[in-house]
Parts: C-alpha cells; sequence; structure tokens
C-alpha cells in the first residue's frame, strides 16, 4: 500500500513536472515516422513501433535517475563508444582483406554496426553522440582554461578523435554533427567569440585541403590519405549538376526526393498514397521527409518544422532555467545536436545539401537512431525536472 502511495506521488510529481511542449513535439514527429515507414516499407513498419516503445521505455527509465548521477558515467560511456566503433573499423580492415569480424557488417560501402543473435544491430556512432555530449559538458563544468586559445586543444582533441573514428567507417553525416555541437557548448560556457570565429576561418581554409586529399587528379594532395571518399565527392556533384546523366546517377535520389514533395501540393495526396515515394533509395532514413510531404503536403511538412522548433524552443528553455553548469551544458549540447541533425537532413532533402545519410530525430527508421534520439530528449525533461539550488556564482561569469 506505501509502495502504491509512493509511486502515485512519484508519477503526479512528474506530470507537473514534465515538458508537455516537448513530448508533444516528440510524439509528433514519432507518430508520423511512423506512418510514412510503414507506408513505404510495410515489413520495417512494425519493427519501427517496437523501437519506439524500447525508446519511449529508456525514456521513462531515465527520470528516475538525477541527470547529475547518469554524467558521472561520461568518460565510460565515451570510451566505452570509441572501443566499439574501433571494433567496426577493425572489421571493415578486415572485411578489405577478405575476412570477417564476428558481429560486424557493412551497407553500402560503410561498416558501422554491430549485430547481435536475433537480427538486432546497433550503430555505436549513435552512442558516442551522446556520450560526446556528456563528457565535454564535464570537462568544461570544471575548466576555464578554454577562455585562452590554448585552451581550446582539449575540447576539439576530444571533439576530434570520435569524429575521425567516424570518418573511417566512413559516415560523413555522422562526423559533421560534432563541430557545430562543440561551438555551440564552447560559446555557452565563455569561450571567447575571436577564438571561435579564428578557428571557424581556419576550418574555411583547410576545407579544400580535407576535399581534395587523395584525389589522384591533384598534385602532391593526391597522394596523402583520402579523407573524403571518391562517392562523397560524386554527391557534391550530384547537387551541383543538372544534367540528365547526372540526374539520373549522382543527383537521382535528391530529384526524387523533390519530386514527392513538390507532387504533394498543399494538402497532400492522402495517408499512404505515394506512387513517387516508393522510387526513392533508402527513403524510410534518409528522406522520411519527402514521403511525408508526398501524403501530407505542405501543411505535414509545416508540421513537421514546427514540431522541431517546439522542441528547440523547449530544449533552450530548460538551458536558460538550469543554474548547475553542467546540466545546462548537457541540454544547450542535445539542442545543438538535434537541431544541427535536423537541418542538415531537411537540407538534403530539399537539395541544398549534397547528401550525407544523416538521419532525421524521431523520424527515419532505425533502432540505434530513435533510442538516441530519446535518450537526449530523455535528458532534457531530466533536466528540467531536477534543477538543483546553487548557492554561488552564476555559471560561466568570468571577470
Amino acid at each position: 500500500m506505501t509502495t502504491d502511495i509512493a509511486m502515485n506521488r512519484l508519477w503526479r510529481q512528474l506530470a507537473i513536472a514534465a515538458n508537455w511542449p516537448l513530448l508533444l513535439a516528440v510524439t509528433v514527429l514519432s507518430v508520423l515516422g511512423v506512418m510514412s515507414i510503414w507506408v513505404d516499407k510495410p515489413l520495417e513498419g512494425p519493427k519501427q513501433l517496437v523501437f519506439l516503445a524500447v525508446a519511449v521505455g529508456v525514456l521513462a527509465a531515465m527520470q528516475a535517475v538525477n541527470y547529475q548521477i547518469l554524467g558521472r558515467y561520461a568518460w565510460t560511456l565515451y570510451i566505452l563508444s570509441l572501443l566499439l566503433i574501433a571494433y567496426t573499423l577493425v572489421g571493415s580492415i578486415a572485411e578489405g582483406h577478405g575476412h570477417s569480424i564476428p558481429g560486424v557488417h557493412s551497407s553500402h560501402g560503410a561498416c558501422c554496426w554491430i549485430s547481435f543473435p536475433g537480427g538486432v544491430s546497433f550503430e555505436p556512432s549513435e552512442l558516442m553522440k551522446i556520450s560526446y555530449i556528456l563528457v565535454l559538458a564535464r570537462y568544461l563544468r570544471y575548466r576555464e582554461n578554454y577562455r585562452q586559445m590554448s585552451g581550446l586543444f582539449t575540447p576539439f582533441l576530444l571533439t576530434l578523435i570520435p569524429a575521425v573514428f567516424i570518418l573511417k567507417q566512413p559516415d560523413l553525416g555522422v562526423a559533421a554533427l560534432f563541430l557545430p555541437t562543440l561551438l555551440a557548448l564552447l560559446f555557452v560556457a565563455g569561450a571567447r567569440l575571436k577564438h571561435l570565429l579564428t578557428i571557424i576561418a581556419m576550418g574555411i581554409l583547410l576545407a579544400p585541403l580535407v576535399w581534395f586529399c587523395g584525389d589522384e587528379n591533384v598534385p602532391l594532395l593526391g597522394k596523402l590519405p583520402a579523407i573524403v571518399q571518391p562517392y562523397q565527392r560524386a554527391r557534391l556533384t550530384g547537387l551541383l549538376n543538372h544534367d540528365p546523366k547526372t540526374q539520373r546517377q549522382a543527383g537521382y535520389q535528391q530529384m526524387q526526393a523533390l519530386t514527392a514533395m513538390g507532387s504533394g501540393g498543399p494538402t497532400g495526396k492522402g495517408p499512404g498514397d505515394i506512387p513517387v515515394g516508393h522510387v526513392i533509395p533508402e527513403a524510410e532514413t534518409d528522406m522520411i521527409f519527402a514521403i511525408i510531404g508526398e501524403q501530407f503536403g505542405l501543411i505535414g511538412s509545416i508540421a513537421v518544422l514546427a514540431a522541431y522548433i517546439v522542441l528547440f524552443i523547449a530544449g533552450i528553455e530548460i538551458a536558460s532555467n538550469t543554474r548547475e553548469p553542467f546540466g545546462r551544458l548537457v541540454a544547450i549540447g542535445i539542442v545543438a545536436l538535434l537541431a544541427s541533425q535536423a537541418v542538415l537532413n531537411l537540407g538534403v532533402v530539399m537539395r541544398l545539401f549534397p547528401v550525407t545519410g544523416v538521419t532525421l530525430p524521431f523520424v527515419s527508421y532505425g533502432g540505434s537512431s530513435l533510442v538516441a534520439s530519446y535518450i537526449a530528449a530523455g535528458f532534457l525533461l531530466n533536466i528540467g525536472q531536477n534543477r538543483p539550488l546553487v548557492i554561488a556564482r552564476n555559471s560561466f561569469e568570468f571577470d
């Protein structure tokens, strides 16, 4: 009887403290995602429901433990994630020599997954996204040296290591999410804007070097190890060139996605009606927004964008009302990560960026991506519900 009373009190407290706009936004995105996946790939729809049930369970379980306790395991999760990604790289090398490593499998030339018995697979880079935010937030929480240029070395090293590992899988889309997340965390923590702008300028100047490394058509640089793969260069060609041959090859996926969205009109063709969507390669993951646009038209597309705006505003509100430094940094990191991922995916569908293979948070098919997104949302809810009283100066104030 006493246990029942305690549980009822706990649920009442959660109901009062829960961030309902955030939960509503996540629900809208997940429902649209399941509906669109079920239509495009009927066999994958039930699987996505199972993934969703697991993700919701993980989110609920996270509310039972204070986020600061979870943060104590940040370094453990970070190192574990690196080891798991390294394991996939070993599998990739072995596959290149005609061998196989137990549990590692590739898809479309990328070794990003670890398989378990029963047909379940796991993408370590999704765990890395969360553990990276926790580690960086924990590091910045107890440092002030990042106010100097030399103090930015460690944060950038913590970013570079997983990004390089993921690039070697290769997974350019996920690797590209780390830099905007890092810059957002450093800015909120109090790094000097002139230092951040200097680093961004240096990155822009080095971009051609990174792009052409390993390209046999470029003198000197062609002899260096390739950072960007040939098929990734072809994707940029597919974005920039509009000739019929390119659109039948490298630009085919994006052109079909745009056609699907345009054919939906203002109100869409109706649930389940996606004649164009069925011919889009990898529509259930990379191009799920096009499927939503074809079914529900401009109204459905606006609903997705509105849900993300609500989600990000809720996350920023949680961060701004949290004086505890670690919680504020984690909240900002999560908002920056999810926003970067959503912008990148939507930009690819709308032909603003080359194809990167990054999923749309809470919407795209895939258990690892969905669970990682719900873990991120779980941290935001947890931080919002557990705002400790801080008897100290305001966070990140400097003389």
